[in-house]
Formats: C-alpha cells, sequence, structure tokens
C-alpha cells in the first residue's frame, strides 16, 4: 500500500507575500521595457498573470506600487552598499568599494525602473508623495555614509563631498540611460573606471 504525501499548505502570509513579489517584478519588468507612461495597471496585470484585483489587494493605487518598486530596491541597495563599505580595511578602501557598488548598479534592471518612477514624480503629485520620503532616506543614509568615511579618513569638507555627490549622482543617471539605450558594457566600464579614479583623486588625492 502507498501513500502520497500532501505538500502543507502556505500560510496567508506567505501567499501574500508570493503575490507582492510577483507584483513588483512584473512592475519592474513593464518599467524597465515601455517607460513610466507604458506601466499601467493594466500592462502590470498582464505581465504578472494575475487579476487587477489581486493586485490593487496588495497596491490600491499605482502609486503606492512604484513606491514599492523604488523601497524594494533602495533596501536591496542599503545591504550591498553597507557590505561594501564594511569590506573596506581603510577609508579610501571603503570609499572605493562603495563607488564599485553603485556602479554595479547601472546594468540592474531594477536601476532602470526606479529611474523611470524618480522621473515621473515631477508631474505627479501622486507618486511624489509616495515615493519622497522613502527616496530622502535613502539619499540621507548614502550621505552619512560618505561623511563617516571622510571622517575617518581626517577630511572635513562638507562642502565639496556635496558637490561630488551631487556630480557622482548624474553620472551614474546618466550612464543607466546610456546603459538602456546602448548596453555596450565595455564602454560603460571604461568610463567608470576614468570617473572612479578623479573621484578618489579629488578626495584623497593621488
Amino acid at each position: 500500500m502507498t501513500t502520497t504525501a500532501t505538500r502543507p499548505r502556505r500560510s496567508q502570509a506567505d501567499r501574500s507575500a508570493a503575490t507582492r513579489a510577483k507584483v513588483l517584478a512584473a512592475a519592474r519588468d513593464v518599467l524597465c521595457s515601455q517607460g513610466y507612461s507604458g506601466a499601467t495597471m493594466l500592462a502590470i496585470r498582464d505581465a504578472a498573470g494575475m487579476s487587477l484585483g489581486a493586485i490593487q489587494h496588495q497596491f490600491p493605487t499605482k502609486a503606492k506600487l512604484m513606491a514599492a518598486v523604488a523601497a524594494e530596491f533602495a533596501a536591496y541597495r542599503t545591504r550591498i552598499y553597507t557590505e561594501a563599505i564594511r569590506a573596506g580595511a581603510t577609508p579610501r578602501e571603503s570609499m572605493e568599494n562603495l563607488i564599485d557598488a553603485n556602479y554595479q548598479m547601472i546594468s540592474r534592471p531594477e536601476m532602470a525602473a526606479v529611474l523611470e518612477i524618480h522621473l515621473a514624480r515631477r508631474n505627479d503629485p501622486d507618486l511624489d508623495q509616495e515615493v519622497g520620503p522613502s527616496a530622502r532616506r535613502f539619499d540621507r543614509r548614502v550621505r552619512l555614509w560618505g561623511y563617516l568615511i571622510l571622517r575617518a579618513a581626517g577630511i572635513d569638507n562638507d562642502e565639496a563631498y556635496q558637490t561630488l555627490q551631487l556630480l557622482n549622482n548624474a553620472v551614474t543617471r546618466g550612464l543607466t540611460v546610456e546603459y538602456i539605450r546602448s548596453p555596450n558594457r565595455a564602454l560603460i566600464e571604461r568610463s567608470i573606471a576614468i570617473w572612479k579614479r578623479q573621484m578618489l583623486e579629488l578626495v584623497f588625492g593621488n
């Protein structure tokens, strides 16, 4: 006599988490392929392969869904950046690791998706209200990391660091756009190497 083992039923929390993850992945993919305007709830529904009601049970509005996509990637970046900084034996190594970790994000689809979201905030007050607080928290965290690294190196020039951070953000976003348009990894990596060298020289000298 044989018996067939039955799988234990997943809890409601597990099912909800799986649905949420599936919706976020679909939203990210649609953002990457169709941009923010094309990432409608109906397009995300089709990509996720589930009903609109199931999606709206998790995310009642598009703005809340977009905010969740951005927050998820911010949490991932926070973890990666923290690990990179801690791996540095000196302040310069920590800064170099942080720069490397940042530029590794350029080729990730989440980076393109989140860039679409942030560009759309300008003309979408609801989106800006949902995304703004967590985005500002992430930016403050990155600034704090930089300050702490510079303090550890005996460097006290907040204005210079803020300028470099602004320039670095601009280069990161610009290279993300270039990667979307033409993913020439070799060319982008050469560009990153040049900018990284210039940043480290400006902050720490030769």
